[in-house]
């Protein structure tokens, strides 16, 4: 039992990743890399980590997963400084689309710890 100030209030797990991607994560409106680091994921969210090197994306932006075979759609829904470094920001990155498992994605992939 925990402090209600560090309870997690995601609706599932989510897994550890090994901080890959299984393709390009692109900002969807000018098609640019968004360079970041996976942390975690669950059926139909991903959690990233970006530096400060990069421009803060609002929350709402869309983003694609693009990978070989097909590109996934996804939006930012939260963003936090991250508690571990004060130069990078983490997101929070949902999928509308419920057919699409990411969590199974990453794994067929290699990129579940």
């Amino acid at each position: 039992m925990g402090l209600a100030l560090f309870k997690d209030r995601r609706g599932g797990d989510r897994k550890r990743l090994t901080g890959l991607l299984p393709g390009r994560l692109l900002v969807a409106s000018n098609n640019q890399d968004l360079v970041c680091r996976p942390t975690d994921v669950s059926a139909h969210g991903l959690g990233v980590l970006v530096t400060s090197d990069n421009k803060k994306i609002a929350i709402g932006t869309e983003l694609l997963l693009v990978l070989p075979e097909r590109a996934i759609r996804l939006e930012v829904t939260w963003m936090r400084p991250d508690f571990g470094k004060q130069d990078a920001t983490r997101y929070g990155i949902v999928t509308s689309d419920d057919s699409c498992d990411l969590e199974a994605l990453f794994a067929s992939s290699g990129c579940l710890r």
